[in-house]
């Protein structure tokens, strides 16, 4: 049975996240969709757009905590 697509890339994004540069990319990340507010009053089309960006940062974020644990 194939190994599962996500295993290859949870490697592949911990080899990145523990790099240097890995670890400026994941700051600017969290910095610019991270740790804003996803709502944009009156625009629930932007609202819905900006929260999948941030859920991406947060899956990797999930990601780097969980190679730490």
């Amino acid at each position: 049975m194939p190994r599962d697509p996500r295993v290859d890339f949870e490697l592949a994004w911990r080899k990145i996240a523990d790099s240097q540069d890995g670890e400026k990319v994941l700051k600017a990340l969290l910095e610019i969709y991270g740790l804003r507010t996803s709502h944009v009053p009156g625009d629930p089309y932007e609202t819905a757009f900006r929260e999948g960006q941030r859920d991406v940062v947060n899956y990797l974020l999930t990601l780097v905590q969980k190679k730490d644990n």
